[in-house]
């Protein structure tokens, strides 16, 4: 028996749900294989909902709106037209074949455009064939048990000692300076606290919260500083549920923070998408030529530094009130092999090995949600992976619920991640989620050209499409 598959459309209810209408008055023709699902909006079809359409049995998902600037609600399909190609980038990098996901416009009167789309739709699902979004085997981790990838960002210098503190003269005087800095704020009640770096009784290098000008002693800047400690500013800063609209200005928690280059774009992300005022932070940058955790153990007293910070050309931070160290050399280039390694070779893959390598790895998640805590962009009050009221987004163990955590976060921090890998480093799993996310950061400059975190903007799936921006 030849495959039928079985398909979902999302009909924009002002437009494409009557040009559904429009085509069967006029009797024309539209496959039987396509299951209508009428939406207030285009731009209501959120990621969750078609990854969900998907792993309830859907073969393709077809999402038809209103034509640009005849939107019943102006900018709706604008958002549409921005986040579904994203989409379908991320589901193609997870081993989906991005056809299987489509996006267009049909107005009300367009009925043959309608039973034309919804035709070329289904005879490309048919050839593409049934979904098995399913792990081929659990005991094959396809890559990394063939041919190792650096792929971790975060990742230590493996011939030197993980866990050990390394300074340099240059770093006792920028340790000198943040603790003059820090004194100076908290003795003139410029700030209530500065969160910056200790060290711990077992010599590890840790946050430390500071609220008195005589524990700013305890202020340290070394090579194992590599913790994005903008995660914490939401809640010291946060303006609670009033918005802060009950609080006088001057009234506001203040509070200053120790920032590296990648950090500062963190607050600018956070900046932007109002968490709190810029008057309310007080940024003292340092300026940054990578963390070498474990360095100095060896002849010459250097070490490698972190992956991550190969990647990474900002080495001046984007946004500061104190910037300690040289602020020359702020801009480097660096090669695209260099800034995404490991995703030219999973796209070289084919989908099915794709979806296999990238399904093994989500089935050893744990569910522990350290990556979340650690980013400082999660910060939702209840996340939507976490909450047992969602209607389409489980809290199981299962594969299935790992996939849609995992591709689901990714999503939400597309243009708002800046590659700082604290989740990385936090997973207890070695799962490479900087693989995920360096490939959704490289989707957001290819099509928008846009960088989280370089400038306290908002990011592009909020505003309305631009004239430079090739999309449907």
């Amino acid at each position: 028996m030849p495959f039928e598959p079985k398909i979902i459309a999302y009909l924009c209810t002002w437009c494409s749900y009557t040009g559904a209408d429009t085509a069967g008055i006029a009797r024309l023709k539209s496959p039987a294989n396509i299951r209508d699902i009428r939406v207030p909006c285009s731009g209501r079809v959120s990621p969750e909902l078609i990854m969900r359409t998907i792993e309830q049995g859907a073969d393709g998902v077809l999402v038809l709106g209103c034509h640009i600037g005849e939107c019943h609600y102006n900018t709706g399909n604008h958002r549409a037209a921005k986040r579904l190609p994203v989409l379908r980038a991320l589901l193609a990098y997870a081993g989906l074949e991005p056809e299987r996901v489509r996006l267009d416009w049909v107005s009300a009167s367009e009925g043959e455009r309608f039973s034309r789309i919804a035709t070329e739709f289904t005879e490309t699902i048919r050839a593409l064939g049934p979904i098995n979004w399913r792990i081929a085997d659990r005991k094959k981790h396809f890559i990394w048990e063939r041919e190792p990838i650096s792929h971790r960002y975060s990742a230590f210098n493996d011939e030197q000692p993980k866990h050990a503190v390394y300074h340099t003269p240059v770093h006792d005087e920028q340790t000198l300076a943040i603790r003059s800095a820090a004194r100076e704020l908290l003795a003139n009640k410029q700030v209530d606290s500065v969160i910056g770096y200790e060290v711990g009784p077992r010599g590890r290098t840790r946050p430390a919260f500071i609220h008195l000008p005589e524990d700013t002693e305890r202020l340290v800047w070394n090579q194992d500083c590599t913790h994005n400690l903008s995660a914490y500013l939401s809640k010291k800063l946060g303006w609670g549920t009033d918005g802060g609209k009950k609080k006088q200005p001057d009234k506001l928690p203040k509070a200053a923070i120790v920032v590296k280059p990648c950090d500062s774009r963190s607050i600018n992300v956070l900046l932007a998408e109002n968490r709190f005022l810029r008057e309310q932070v007080y940024v003292i940058g340092l300026a940054c030529d990578g963390i070498r955790q474990g360095a100095g153990f060896n002849n010459d007293k250097s070490g490698a530094i972190q992956t991550r910070c190969a990647a990474c050309h900002v080495r001046t931070p984007v946004v500061y009130d104190t910037l300690i160290g040289d602020s020359e050399a702020t801009y480097r280039e660096i090669p695209p092999e260099h800034i995404y390694p490991g995703i030219e070779r999973l796209e070289a893959l084919t989908p099915p090995e794709r979806m296999n390598f990238w399904l093994s790895q989500f089935d050893r998640c744990i569910r522990c949600y350290a990556c979340r805590q650690a980013c400082p962009m999660c910060d939702c009050p209840i996340c939507l992976y976490e909450r047992d009221d969602s209607l389409w987004v489980g809290m199981g163990i299962a594969v299935d619920e790992k996939r849609a955590f995992h591709l689901g976060r990714a999503y939400h921090l597309a243009g708002r991640c800046v590659g700082c890998n604290e989740c990385e480093r936090a997973c207890p799993m070695d799962i490479p989620l900087s693989l995920i996310h360096r490939k959704m950061a490289q989707e957001m400059e290819n099509i928008f050209g846009y960088q989280a975190g370089m400038a306290a903007v908002p990011p592009p799936f909020v505003t309305i499409l631009g004239g430079e921006e090739n999309l449907p």
